[in-house]
């Protein structure tokens, strides 16, 4: 009998720590800010009379299939350098003249377009982990080209979707007072809002709404991804790339996708296009259909019609298990093979569009 008390005693002082566990995880993911606000009742309502897509409270793509099949590649053994990636270090950042279209890669997804005197700042994560926590997650790999005291004055900042690695809550924080406009994807309006953000300058779109500000006109384009910054609330924001056009130029941000027919989309709408930005790292058996194999971006990049392809989503944090360098060697070979125009500027290194073509340094290839 004593046996069994003192069986009974652990076993409920077991399940009191774990109440308390799960109590302290729920408060957690409601309570803690970087993990965001969800959009509401009213939200919703919106959202569903917008878009046969959206039902039970979440954004669906436009065709089913399974997010994580449970395979997995072979992990690397160089998934990280042996020591930090170097950057081109940015102390200031001056705009460029009327006409021009430059190009600042940061690392991952991160990038500074300027077009004429307009400064577009994409999915800007500037932390050293993709996280909602500074003690854990996953650890920049590469120098910091730009630090957040030195991001200049922003005309419009685009967040393609909530994952932690493209929607940084310290960074939104520290420079929204130099942020006009925000151009993002329904949902994503609502945290920015709860973290203090004024409406004002909020945009919030579907798939294939476009805005106008200052001759520049911004498209969110559909993409094959997911969102979820809280496990418990997946998909209560949409997800989405950026085709930005002006009378002179144009830039086109695939954001996180898998390969489909919507680039061949984008060219029937929109022609032929200057310079794409697109996902082509962090790939993964197991997760084909929400991000591209590099030989798949090239191809996208055919499908498009665009005159330059400069690889994204690498660089910086390791999420995947292919190694750190994998991304530019696969998209330079298939570029070759197929006939794509590729530049590879190094981190933090500004590409001014006139001189695209001298950007094609291996650079990666003395630091594996």
């Amino acid at each position: 009998m004593k046996a069994l008390k003192k069986c009974g005693k652990v076993l409920l002082i077991i399940v009191i720590l774990l109440a308390v566990i799960l109590l302290i995880g729920l408060l957690f993911l409601k309570f803690y800010p970087p993990i965001g606000d969800a959009p509401g009742k009213d939200e919703q309502k919106e959202y569903a009379d917008k878009t046969d897509l959206y039902y039970d409270k979440q954004f669906h793509n436009e065709s089913d299939f399974t997010v994580m099949t449970g395979d997995q590649d072979k992990k690397s053994s160089k998934t990280v350098p042996d020591k930090k990636l170097p950057a081109v270090k940015i102390e200031s950042v001056e705009r460029a003249a009327d006409g021009e279209l430059k190009v600042t890669w940061l690392g991952h997804s991160t990038s500074l377009i300027q077009l004429g005197d307009k400064n577009i700042f994409i999915d800007p994560v500037l932390s050293d982990r993709s996280s909602p926590v500074g003690f854990a997650g996953p650890e920049r790999f590469s120098e910091l080209a730009l630090e957040i005291e030195n991001v200049p004055d922003i005309d419009v900042l685009f967040i393609s979707h909530d994952h932690y690695d493209h929607l940084d809550y310290n960074v939104i924080k520290a420079i929204d007072g130099r942020v006009s406009h925000y151009v993002v994807p329904l949902g994503i309006d609502v945290m920015l809002k709860g973290w203090g953000v004024d409406e004002s300058k909020l945009h919030p779109l579907y798939w294939w709404e476009s805005i106008e500000l200052d001759g520049i006109t911004y498209t969110l384009t559909p993409a094959q991804h997911y969102t979820g910054r809280n496990p418990l609330k997946m998909n209560v924001t949409l997800w989405g790339g950026l085709y930005i056009k002006n009378s002179t130029h144009s830039v086109y941000y695939s954001g996180d996708t898998g390969y489909y027919d919507v680039f061949e989309q984008v060219y029937e709408r929109f022609g032929e296009t200057e310079l794409m930005l697109a996902d082509s790292g962090q790939y993964d058996s197991g997760w084909n259909e929400t991000h591209m194999f590099p030989e798949q971006t090239v191809q996208a990049a055919k499908d498009v019609h665009a005159k330059w392809l400069i690889p994204v989503h690498w660089g910086a944090f390791v999420l995947s298990n292919h190694s750190w360098y994998d991304p530019p060697e696969r998209a330079v070979k298939a570029a070759e093979e197929q006939g794509v125009s590729l530049a590879t500027p190094r981190l933090g290194q500004t590409v001014n569009y006139d001189d695209v073509s001298s950007f094609n340094e291996h650079w990666w290839e003395k630091y594996k």
